[in-house]
């Protein structure tokens, strides 16, 4: 402390320099106790580690090796092998027992089933080797059932030397770290009275000239470092004060140009989101059109050599039609019409089913899909957690060239993280982020429509998002990738057994249908289709048309069907209501539509009607036909 107190008497007084030197020394020993208690908790954590790695390494090498002294009755060779294993490893002592618990053979101080407190033991099972294993031993070795429990080997380290260790180290540090808590605080106490009062001012003018106080100045003579600074203080509010108006007019113009640029740049995007929805809606015109047409021309064909142009033709129509339905994920998810309806479910069923789903076309370009087994049951909605895996599935396999595919979990704690491993192209560092993107395609510059839009990495996203589930990528090119998702565990007990469902029964024959649609072609496709279901169908352009054809006809519909886009600034919607109203009931209704826009999902979905999107499917518009017109007829007879 003299030589200390010697020092800063010949340093200047008003020098900042000497005084923030001796000020550094307090972040510096705080390092050093912070240092110790690192290092010291270091120190042990690497003993115990030490001493664990060594009992376990041991017991494992042990399960390895005695197998086949086990399985030929060599107690010589056994005991041989743990003196060995003992004195190697430092092993307080090493027990052999079988399967039933009874002692083979041993070695060190400890030879009954309790261990003593002062010692760490590892066990480990000693199994009967796999079928593969044997074919490299002699034949003569006994047979038995594969995996099958030989006995079980029980390791013990002496805790001694970690507590010896644990006792010198916690002194040491302690010594250390009270003898620097001395040497700070001196230091500390007396440099703080002198370098205090004059920073306190300084701060106090700061702290006032940051509350808009600009006329507020500094009193410390410019001597030193302090003064210098508090010189520089005052000449900051002067330069503040000055420029302030100067400043301020600069601040309303970028603010009035970023307003501006801003609002240009949402006009933009809402002209494109009107541009594509309306392309898309007048795109699925034709489509669906072209779809009804080619389900009659199917159903009547007869000729079996223009069979296989007609499956050609439906082919297209559904790799459209799927091009299509990702455009309207996509809508639908931005509209947050989809709803996540979490529940408990089991992991191995839901691998099953997505296993039949892809393991042809896994098959088809000879790539290996490989599901390691999972029983696990998780807590979130199983059918948006199988369409995330279905689209990563497919995303790997259209993208890996040779090699497989691997799904995979790992639990962490009460979460499960799922994961797609593939052999295939893999993703540049920088790309890992823009590949969910809508329609990227970062191997596909051709834009080949076999390989898709570009939107099932933007809908897994978007899906995880929804379910608050974490997605994570891992990749490297040509090597593969590993894309994952983290999803909650659940309880098996609380898994809900799915309700029996019938199958609908045929649609009465009395059944009448009435369509309004204003494209002549949808009307013209959807009578063939009806006229090959033997349904009576009434098809208008308008409310007013389908009102005086019911009218002629002297019948109630049992099921309107309207597309929901219609001229004259109508919609599907006023038509279900206007056909209700003037029967008094309220009929079952189904809205269509080829819309993909977000405002225009939304409003169907709370409009509360069953809504089928442009081109739908056939078999799907019969099956939704048959359930409300057998639900309503049960409904009013009972």
């Amino acid at each position: 402390m003299g030589f200390f107190r010697k020092s800063l008497s010949r340093l200047p007084l008003y020098s900042i320099r000497s005084r923030m030197l001796m000020i550094a020394l307090l972040p510096a020993l705080l390092t050093e106790f912070g240092m110790v208690a690192y290092f010291t908790t270091l120190t042990l954590a690497t003993a115990e580690e030490a001493l664990q790695s060594r009992a376990y390494n041991a017991a494992r090498h042990l399960s390895d090796t005695l197998p086949f002294l086990l399985l030929n009755g060599n107690t010589e060779r056994t005991i041989v092998l743990l003196e060995a294993e003992s004195e190697k490893s430092r092993l307080s002592f090493v027990r052999i027992t079988d399967s039933s618990g009874q002692l083979i053979a041993h070695t060190g101080d400890v030879t009954h089933n309790q261990s003593p407190a002062n010692y760490f033991s590892q066990r480990a099972e000693i199994r009967f080797p796999a079928a593969d294993y044997l074919s490299d031993h002699p034949a003569d070795t006994p047979v038995r059932a594969s995996n099958a429990l030989l006995g079980r080997v029980e390791v013990g380290v002496s805790l001694d030397q970690i507590s010896l260790i644990k006792r010198n180290t916690l002194i040491q540090g302690a010594l250390l770290m009270l003898l620097a808590f001395i040497i700070t605080g001196a230091l500390a106490w007396r440099l703080s009275i002198r370098l205090a009062g004059q920073l306190r001012h300084v701060g106090q003018v700061v702290g006032r000239l940051a509350c808009d106080d600009l006329a507020v100045r500094t009193q410390l003579p410019p001597v030193g470092e302090v003064g210098a600074l508090a010189a520089g203080v005052n000449n900051m509010a002067e330069a503040l004060q000055t420029h302030r108006g100067e400043l301020e007019k600069r601040i309303r113009a970028a603010t009035a140009d970023l307003a501006a640029k801003k609002d240009m740049a949402e006009r933009a995007n809402f002209a494109k989101s009107r541009f594509f929805a309306a392309a898309s809606h007048d795109l699925r015109q034709p489509l669906h059109a072209l779809s009804l047409f080619v389900a009659a021309l199917k159903t009547r064909n007869q000729q079996p050599e223009t069979q296989t142009l007609i499956d050609n033709i439906e082919a297209a129509t559904a790799a459209m039609e799927l091009l299509f339905n990702s455009l309207l994920d996509i809508s639908r998810l931005d509209a947050g019409t989809i709803e996540a309806h979490p529940e408990h479910f089991s992991l191995r069923k839901l691998l099953g089913e997505i296993d039949k789903q892809f393991s042809a076309l896994a098959a088809e370009k000879q790539l290996r899909l490989r599901f390691r087994p999972c029983d696990v049951t998780l807590y979130s909605d199983p059918l948006l957690i199988e369409r995330i895996l279905a689209n990563l599935i497919a995303n790997a396999i259209r993208y890996t060239d040779d090699g497989g595919i691997l799904v995979a979990c790992r639990r962490r704690g009460r979460m499960l993280r799922l994961s797609v491993f593939d052999t295939g192209r893999g993703i540049p560092p920088d790309q890992l982020e823009s590949v969910f993107q809508e329609f990227v395609q970062l191997h596909n510059s051709a834009r080949d429509r076999s390989k898709g839009l570009g939107l099932g990495l933007a809908i897994v996203s978007r899906l995880g998002r929804l379910l608050g589930h974490r997605i994570d990528l891992q990749s490297r090119p040509q090597h593969g990738s590993i894309f994952s998702i983290d999803v909650p565990c659940g309880e098996a007990r609380l898994i809900q057994m799915p309700m029996p469902t019938n199958a609908p029964g045929p649609i009465p024959g009395d059944a009448l249908v009435v369509l309004v649609d204003d494209e002549s072609a949808i009307l013209r496709g959807m009578a063939e289709l009806f006229d090959n279901w033997n349904i009576d169908l009434v098809t208008a352009h308008s409310a007013d048309e389908a009102l005086q054809w019911l009218d002629a006809l002297g019948r109630v519909p049992d099921v309107i069907v309207s597309d929901y886009r219609l001229p004259d600034d109508q919609d599907g919607i006023e038509v279900i209501t206007r056909i209700r109203q003037k029967y008094d009931r309220n009929i079952p209704a189904i809205l269509v539509t080829g819309d993909t826009a977000p405002d225009t999902i939304l409003h169907i979905s709370r409009a509360g009607f069953p809504l089928l999107h442009k081109p739908l499917r056939p078999a799907k518009l019969r099956a939704l036909l048959t359930h409300l017109i057998q639900q309503a007829r049960t409904t009013a007879v009972g």
